[in-house]
């Protein structure tokens, strides 16, 4: 059965060939989505929205299925890093507005990913669910795939941030990390950290929980400076880096972001510290740090969020004792094509 059977059509669609209207529709169903998944959702604007799902490094395909009345009620993405590394998988964010679920809409997009994958010769597709969204865990248990990685997403109220604590972290540094010193910028990096930046990006991705199997792809200073340009169109962001003095490495990293469009929410994008610098404790120091700045810079601030693999103990004892707590949690997911392939022809004998 094709998607027009259910009377829905499905079309690839190109962000910069949109217009205005047809953009923001697409937008519309997203905010609807993302406010099911994400406790205290704020809207993304267009503009934010256009930053947000055209990231550097990604090749990308996007489709949008529309109702017999021409609006969007489902959408499909494929992506994968330009690098060359995973190139085993297909990465799938699929999403189906609630009132059109359980018509069929998912399988038909499944296919399609499925059918991307085979043409690329790629064998697994990946994606996450959500607690919050009892359907997208259900649709993967029908269709064979696997969880292989929770992540919890944890927020606390930033009235509730003791800044005694984070003080302590940093005036504790210098003492338990002699030789390293912690410096705070904002906004783009500068260029002369770009290559320590980009070897600390690599290293949080070589080393940081991941599902088996997984490879980190390759950080480049021109994309870590690119990365950043592309995200600062609509975002402010804080970053505290350690540097270990006498090699001038960097040795570690802590960046909140928060978005134009929702300065009470500040984000943490990563807190990271490179093993070899490790047992120093590295990691409060540039925790303090860049809250330290946040607190004294963005004075609007009302809530924090931040993700961590639960396996990541390291950093769940940190925001444990900043007083995060748990919201919802994310779980990676995967499924084989053969196993996609074999679930749709049951479903079309």
């Amino acid at each position: 059965m094709s998607i027009a059977d259910l009377g829905y059509s499905l079309h690839e669609w190109d962000i910069d060939a949109l217009d205005e209207d047809d953009l923001q529709a697409i937008v519309d169903l997203s905010n609807e989505i993302r406010a099911e998944t994400e406790p205290r959702h704020t809207d993304l604007t267009a503009d934010e929205f256009r930053m947000f799902v055209d990231t550097p490094g990604q090749i990308r395909r996007r489709f949008v299925v529309r109702s017999d009345a021409d609006r969007p009620v489902a959408l499909l993405g494929t992506h994968y890093a330009d690098d060359g590394s995973n190139p085993q998988r297909l990465r799938v964010t699929m999403t189906v507005a609630p009132r059109h679920r359980r018509r069929g809409i998912g399988t038909r997009l499944l296919d399609q990913a499925a059918g991307i994958a085979r043409d690329l010769g790629r064998s697994t597709l990946t994606g996450e669910v959500s607690d919050t969204v009892a359907a997208g865990g259900a649709f993967l248990s029908a269709v064979g795939g696997k969880g292989t990685l929770d992540h919890h997403l944890s927020s606390l109220e930033i009235a509730d941030l003791d800044r005694d604590l984070l003080q302590q972290w940093v005036d504790q540094g210098p003492g338990r990390a002699p030789g390293y010193s912690v410096h705070v910028f904002d906004g783009n990096f500068p260029e002369e950290y770009l290559d320590g930046l980009a070897h600390l990006y690599l290293v949080l991705e070589r080393d940081m929980p991941t599902p088996d199997g997984q490879e980190p792809r390759e950080w480049t200073p021109e994309l870590v400076h690119r990365f950043m340009e592309h995200f600062l169109q609509g975002t402010e962001a804080l970053t505290a880096t350690a540097i270990h003095d006498e090699s001038g490495q960097a040795a570690g990293m802590s960046q909140l972001v928060r978005r134009t469009a929702d300065p009470g929410t500040w984000i943490v994008t990563t807190t990271m510290v490179d093993p070899v610098h490790r047992g120093h404790g590295l990691g409060k120091w540039v925790k303090g740090a860049v809250n330290l700045e946040a607190l004294d810079r963005w004075t609007d601030g009302e809530y924090q969020e931040t993700g961590n693999a639960v396996t990541n103990d390291a950093m769940l004892g940190i925001n444990q004792a900043m007083g995060f707590e748990r919201e919802y949690t994310m779980t990676e997911v995967e499924l084989g094509v053969d196993q996609a392939e074999k679930y749709l022809a049951s479903r079309n004998p």
